[in-house]
C-alpha cells in the first residue's frame, strides 16, 4: 500500500457536553390488593402503560387495578409501578346493604352509586306494580355484570348485601347513594363496615431498593405510620436524593379528621380529608368516590405537573404559557383551583364549612370541593401534615405540598449538577492549570451561583440583582483538602404561592376636593 503523506497528524477527542443536568423522571407508586391476576404478591410491577393492563395484572375488581385506573384517568404521561398485595389470611372484608320496601305504584327509575357515582351508578328501572324482591334482584344483578366493581352482590328477599371484593379495612370507605323516587317504593341502605385486618407489611418496601417514587398513592387510612416512616427515613439520606411524598384519602367526620392531622407530623404525608356523610340517602363521603380513587387522581395530577413536557393545560387556570407543560418550574405553582374533571360534585348541602376548612388546614390536612358555582370540583390548598420542627417548635419549612416540591426539586438540582460537575476533578486552594480537571473554592462558588441563577430562571427561587447578592452573601465555602472535602451551606430564598390578596376600598361621594 502505498503511503500518503499527511502531516502534521491531528487527533481530535469527542466529548460530553457540559450542560446542566436537570431532574430524575418522575414515578408514581400504588399499592394496594388484589384479586388474582398474574402478577405476584409482594412483586414491583413497573412502566404499568395506559392499556387496561392492571386488569389482567391484578384482577379487573381489584383495589389496585381501580387505583392504577384513575391514576391513568388524569395521567397518561408518568411512569407508573405498582405493588399488589393478596388478603390478609385472617382478613374481613367490609360488608352494605340496599334495602327495597313496598310495591311500586308507578313506573319511574332509583340509581344507586357504590363506592363512586361517576363509575358504579347503577339505574335500575321501575315499572308499575314491581315488587321490592324484583329490584333486589334487579341491582344485584346489575351489579355482579360490572367486571370492575371493587364489591359483588346479593340479593336475599328485598335486600341486596354488598361485600368488598377485598379483605381489610378499604372497604369500609365505600360509599352509598341513593337518588329517584318511585311511589309505593322506599329504598334505605346500610353503610360499609366490619372489614378488618390489611396485609402484613413488614417487607413490603424492600422490592424498591433504591428507586425513587416522588409520588405513592397508599390507600391504608387506618394505618398511615408505615407510609410516612418509609418516605421519613428517605428524606435527606446521604449521597442520594429518594423523597418523596404519599397522598392518602381519608372520609371521616371533622373531628376525626382533625384528631387524625395533629396526630401527624411530616412532610411525606398529604391526607386529602372529605367529609363523611350519614343520612337516609347517603351513607359516605360527600363526593362520592372511593377515597384512593380520589388520591389516585389527586396525585395523578400531582406528577403529571412534574413531569417534564407533559401538557397539563387541562389542570391550570393560570395565565401563564409556560405553565402549560410539566416540569420543574410548576413545583412552585399553587395546587388550589385545580379541576378535578373524573370526580363527582358533591350535593350542595355538603361539604366543610369555610372555618372546619381553616381549621383542618392548621391541622394539616387537605380538602376539596366544588367550584362557586357548583359546576367544577377543586383542589383546595394541599398541605403536608408537617406542623413542627424536631424541637417541637411551630415551622412552616414544609406545610404546603408547593414548598415540599419546591425545595425538593432545588436540592437534587444542586445535587445531580454538582455530582456531574465534579465527578473527576482535583482539589486545590491555589490556582487553577490550564488543560487540567482542576477546583478551588472560587470556582465552587462561581459554579454554586450560576446554579442558583438558573434556579432562578425556572422559578424556583427568587431571581433579580437583590436576591443573587443575597445568596452570595450567605454561600459560604471550604475545603479540607486532607480528606478531599468541600463544605458548602447556602441560603436559597425561594419562590412561594400567592394564597391572600389583602386590601381595604373607601367610599366617597364626590371627586372634589
Amino acid at each position: 500500500m502505498t503511503r500518503v503523506v499527511s502531516e502534521p497528524e491531528v487527533t481530535l477527542a469527542l466529548i460530553p457536553s457540559q450542560g446542566s443536568v436537570g431532574l430524575k423522571q418522575q414515578r408514581i407508586l400504588v399499592i394496594g390488593q388484589r384479586n388474582g391476576g398474574t402478577a405476584t404478591s409482594g412483586q414491583l410491577v413497573s412502566d404499568i402503560q395506559n392499556d387496561n393492563s392492571w386488569d389482567s395484572l391484578f384482577g379487573a375488581d381489584s383495589q389496585i387495578a381501580g387505583m392504577c385506573r384513575n391514576v391513568r384517568k388524569v395521567n397518561t404521561e408518568t411512569s407508573l409501578d405498582a405493588i399488589s398485595l393478596s388478603d390478609n389470611g385472617s382478613g374481613v372484608a367490609a360488608a352494605g346493604q340496599v334495602s327495597f320496601t313496598g310495591t311500586s305504584t308507578a313506573a319511574g327509575v332509583i340509581a344507586v352509586s357504590i363506592g363512586s357515582e361517576s363509575d358504579f351508578t347503577f339505574e335500575i328501572p321501575v315499572a308499575e306494580g314491581a315488587t321490592d324482591a324484583s329490584l333486589a334482584t334487579l341491582l344485584a344483578d346489575a351489579v355482579n355484570a360490572s367486571t370492575s366493581a371493587p364489591f359483588d352482590a346479593a340479593a336475599s328477599t328485598a335486600d341486596v348485601d354488598l361485600t368488598a371484593v377485598n379483605a381489610g379495612t378499604v372497604g369500609n370507605s365505600f360509599a352509598i347513594k341513593i337518588e329517584g323516587q318511585v311511589d309505593g317504593i322506599t329504598v334505605a341502605s346500610t353503610a360499609f363496615t366490619g372489614g378488618s385486618i390489611d396485609p402484613d407489611f413488614t417487607t413490603l418496601f424492600d422490592v424498591i431498593e433504591d428507586r425513587r417514587y416522588q409520588t405513592i398513592i397508599w390507600p391504608y387510612f387506618d394505618d398511615i405510620e408505615t407510609i410516612k416512616d418509609f418516605l421519613d427515613s428517605r428524606f435527606n439520606v446521604q449521597d442520594n436524593v429518594l423523597d418523596g411524598v404519599a397522598h392518602v384519602g381519608v372520609d371521616d367526620t371533622f373531628a376525626n379528621l382533625l384528631a387524625l392531622g395533629n396526630a401527624n407530623n411530616s412532610q411525606s404525608i398529604v391526607i386529602n380529608g372529605d367529609e363523611l356523610i350519614s343520612r337516609d340517602k347517603l351513607k359516605g363521603g360527600s363526593i362520592v368516590e372511593i377515597p384512593y380513587a380520589k388520591s389516585a387522581q389527586i396525585g395523578g395530577i400531582d406528577a403529571l405537573r412534574l413531569t417534564d413536557g407533559a401538557l397539563i393545560s387541562r389542570y391550570v387556570i393560570g395565565r401563564g404559557s409556560k405553565d402549560r407543560f410539566g416540569g420543574i418550574a410548576l413545583a412552585s405553582l399553587p395546587y388550589f383551583n385545580t379541576p378535578l374533571p373524573f370526580l363527582p360534585l358533591m350535593d350542595v348541602q355538603d361539604g366543610f364549612t369555610r372555618q372546619e376548612v381553616e381549621n383542618l388546614q392548621d391541622a394539616g390536612v387537605s380538602t376539596i370541593g366544588n367550584n362557586r358555582t357548583n359546576t367544577d370540583v377543586l383542589m383546595g390548598e394541599m398541605l403536608t401534615t408537617y406542623k413542627t420542627d424536631a424541637a417541637s417548635n411551630e415551622d412552616i419549612t414544609w406545610k404546603f405540598l408547593n414548598y415540599v416540591r419546591t425545595s425538593s426539586n432545588i436540592r437534587e438540582y444542586f445535587f445531580n449538577n454538582l455530582k456531574a460537575r465534579f465527578a473527576q476533578t482535583r482539589l486545590t486552594e491555589g490556582s487553577l492549570i490550564p488543560g487540567y480537571d482542576m477546583a478551588n473554592k472560587a470556582v465552587i462558588e462561581a459554579y454554586v451561583g450560576s446554579l442558583y441563577q438558573e434556579l432562578a430562571n425556572v422559578v424556583l427561587v427568587q431571581d433579580g440583582e437583590a436576591a443573587l447578592q443575597f445568596f452570595k452573601e450567605n454561600l459560604t465555602v471550604e475545603l479540607d483538602l486532607s480528606t478531599g472535602s468541600v463544605f458548602i451551606s447556602m441560603v436559597t430564598p425561594i419562590v412561594t404561592q400567592l394564597r391572600a390578596i389583602l386590601g381595604t376600598i373607601r367610599i366617597e361621594f364626590t371627586t372634589e376636593g
